[in-house]
């Protein structure tokens, strides 16, 4: 029997999500699925399945993180998927008291990054480097253009140029970068709690080491 090849608008039904019973249809593209900005489904240790809604609630606990699958390639990688169904649903039980300690940890503000590695690149004669920090958001959601600071008690502000995915390292320009809304022509618009990201500065007066925490509002 030949097998089906998925056009632009098929869906696939994955069944119901084990935490909150929602049903996930995802669209294909090319043979492979479309990625949904709420976050793909993603399978479970038993081989259940967790939306994309109750993905992105665990990932404040679980974070994702980034690894090779060849070189220079790198992908997300969703820790939630070593849990099972019965740790999915018990951990969601008790997010919300989670999340809420640590914004008291870090002094109730709106979100929170921690700094894991620090990359610049020379713009140009005159011109501020592009700094690009590279770290998971604790909690909270950041944005282009976002004003933060180091540390919950920190006086120094900065301004998120823009967002940019992880270990891409493609040159940035200012033909990339829309002054307007601070986002790459390939954008991506925010950084949820528990993902990891990229931020991009503009400003020769910053000073970051990895182990800092950014935080916003």
């Amino acid at each position: 029997m030949a097998q089906k090849r998925y056009k632009v608008g098929d869906n696939r039904d994955l069944g119901t999500c084990t935490a909150c019973g929602n049903v996930i249809v995802i669209e294909a593209e090319n043979d492979l699925f479309k990625p949904q900005r709420c976050g793909n489904p993603v399978r479970l240790k038993d081989g259940a399945w967790l939306c994309g809604s109750c993905l992105r609630k665990l990932r404040v606990k679980f974070p994702q993180r980034y690894a090779a699958v060849g070189k220079p390639m790198t992908q997300p990688y969703e820790t939630v998927s070593e849990l099972t169904a019965e740790d999915a649903r018990r951990e969601l039980g008790s997010i919300h008291a989670f999340q809420e300690d640590l914004r008291e940890r870090y002094g109730f503000r709106q979100a929170a990054f921690y700094v894991e590695n620090i990359q610049t690149q020379k713009a140009g004669l005159l011109k501020p480097p592009y700094v690009t920090v590279t770290g998971h958001v604790i909690y909270g959601a950041f944005y282009p253009l976002d004003e933060v600071c180091i540390g919950p008690g920190g006086e120094q502000q900065y301004k998120i140029c823009c967002l940019d995915y992880p270990h891409r390292n493609l040159p940035l320009d200012d033909l990339k970068i829309d002054r307007l809304t601070g986002k790459l022509v390939i954008d991506k618009a925010w950084a949820d709690g528990g993902e990891e990201a990229a931020f991009v500065f503009r400003d020769k007066g910053l000073n970051l080491r990895p182990g800092d925490v950014l935080v916003k509002g």
